[in-house]
């Protein structure tokens, strides 16, 4: 604090002129550091939360493809298709003379369709169809029933599944968050 003597003998205060502004270079550092080890700290976390979401989407997205196209078979009187390209993570809906209805869809980033290893011929493809193994895809029909069946969804680098099963008589479709 510096002091000011006038003429008269007394002395004036100035204020704040030896007040610092700003802040030294150690607490800039240590603020970097808190934040630093904040961030490292929730960035598994807020990763795992993204892969979750994107595993759920992807089944709920698939859902509902095979409600939509068990409900165009009720209603249009005629066998739907949804189509599975389990090597593009792909599928799509399409009528029994193979009209693809709406557009082709993806699963989520780093989602694929997965082998549930069970050891059953031709379901490497992560697609178990229990009543054609080979058409790639799971039929509705227009009583409302469907080929049953179940798909196989996981990471790419995790071990999350989520297992879609699809019941012959009533042709509901159901998501599991696991392998089931």
């Amino acid at each position: 604090m510096i002091n000011i003597s006038t003429t008269g003998g007394e002395e004036i205060e100035q204020l704040g002129s030896d007040r610092r502004c700003g802040y030294t270079l150690i607490e800039l550092i240590i603020v970097l550091a808190i934040i630093g080890t904040v961030v490292s700290i929730s960035v598994p976390f807020v990763s795992n939360f993204l892969f979750r979401t994107n595993l759920e989407s992807s089944a709920e997205d698939i859902v509902s493809t095979l409600r939509w196209a068990r409900r165009l078979a009720i209603t249009k009187r005629k066998e739907y298709m949804v189509v599975f390209d389990p090597y593009r993570s792909r599928y799509w809906l399409e009528d029994k003379e193979g009209n693809i209805e709406g557009e082709r869809r993806s699963l989520q980033e780093n989602i694929v369709f997965a082998d549930p290893e069970f050891n059953k011929m031709q379901e490497e493809d992560g697609i178990v169809e229990f009543d054609n193994p080979d058409d790639s895809g799971i039929s509705f029909y227009p009583q409302g029933t469907a080929e049953s069946g179940s798909i196989y969804l996981r990471g790419k680098e995790s071990e999350r599944w989520h297992t879609i099963t699809i019941t012959a008589s009533t042709g509901y479709a159901r998501i599991y968050p696991e392998k089931h």
